[in-house]
């Protein structure tokens, strides 16, 4: 990837009034969550080739939960949107935290 190609991709996606959707893995959806991150943590632990696009297509799964989870505000039905917000916050959370102890193996 060149700097030209990240900033045009940067740039595509720098918007907050619309959900842009990425084409790059046909994969997301609302489930597994949790178990998608899992293997692409898993894929990266054990230098496997998959693990980046494993983590695209998690990244995807969260995407689609905060997707759905604006079309559930929308109809008001705040509770499950909310819900699908807080697994996505946390799905992002452990996906720092991993980085984080892969970062500490690496030094």
């Amino acid at each position: 990837m060149t700097q030209k190609e990240l900033t045009s991709v940067l740039d595509k996606y720098d918007n907050d009034h619309e959900f842009i959707i990425s084409k790059a893995f046909l994969d997301g959806g609302l489930d597994p969550l949790m178990a998608r991150l899992e293997r692409a943590a898993g894929n990266q632990m054990s230098n496997g080739a998959a693990a980046l696009s494993r983590y695209g297509i998690w990244a995807n799964t969260v995407r689609d939960n905060i997707i759905e989870a604006e079309r559930l505000m929308t109809e008001g039905n705040i509770s499950d949107a909310r819900s699908l917000l807080i697994r996505a916050a946390n799905s992002l959370s452990a996906f720092s935290d991993i980085q984080a102890l892969c970062d500490k193996k690496a030094m």
